[in-house]
């Protein structure tokens, strides 16, 4: 798998701002041109009915899971209404479990809320609520190599307690809690799956043109 060719687009959330269908018709018309399959996860800003009403036919919308080569990649719905933070109930923990059980190759789960505090605190308190639980379950699945997630507007990586990835935001980045390169530039990251169960992963920033200095883009950065 490779940038040009990617054998699944993965979205993270939030797809929308404001939770309107128009938003989400921006996405559907954007997606009638890809070639590849793509998952899309409910953020804390999303409408996860809305979002799916209006692109179910055109992607996988969370709870879901699909094959790519002899991995299984799961999404998950952590939207919580009202909230900021997220929230994953028993039925879709024990959906999990199910679906982990029949995984019989290595396996990434994806999320929008992070399992764990990343050590910003402007993000830690709005994560994923009673993490214990859902990272309990994913101990007991040795096939699981990794967690993906979105939420906190930048990039961010630990091994403990096992490989969890935080994508950058494609529009607005936060402060970095760890050092990465043009971090203030929007970007996304590349997962490499590969055959033996080895997971590889680099973040890709995107160059915007016309940012200049004093743009309204320009000024949404700074205070970021």
């Amino acid at each position: 798998m490779n940038a040009a060719t990617p054998d699944l687009v993965l979205i993270t959330g939030d797809v929308s701002q404001d939770e309107t269908w128009g938003a989400y018709g921006l996405l559907r018309d954007r997606l009638a041109a890809c070639d590849c399959p793509v998952m899309i996860l409910p953020g804390n800003h999303d409408h996860p009915q809305r979002l799916r009403s209006c692109l179910g036919r055109h992607a996988l919308v969370a709870p879901c899971h699909t094959a790519v080569g002899n991995w299984t990649v799961i999404g998950l719905d952590t939207h919580l209404a009202g909230q900021a933070s997220g929230a994953l109930g028993p039925e879709q923990l024990h959906w999990l479990a199910t679906a982990l059980a029949a995984c019989g190759g290595p396996c990434l789960v994806a999320t929008h809320h992070p399992p764990v505090p990343i050590g910003c605190s402007r993000m830690d308190t709005i994560g994923l609520t009673e993490p214990h639980r859902f990272l309990q379950l994913l101990a007991r699945f040795p096939q699981v190599k990794g967690v993906v997630f979105g939420h906190v507007h930048q990039a961010w990586d630990s091994q403990t307690p096992l490989r969890l990835l935080a994508c950058p935001s494609t529009l607005l980045q936060f402060g970095p809690v760890q050092p990465s390169w043009n971090a203030r530039l929007p970007g996304w990251r590349l997962l490499q799956l590969r055959g033996d169960g080895d997971l590889t992963t680099q973040v890709v920033r995107i160059t915007v043109h016309g940012a200049r200095e004093g743009s309204p883009w320009h000024r949404r950065m700074q205070r970021s």
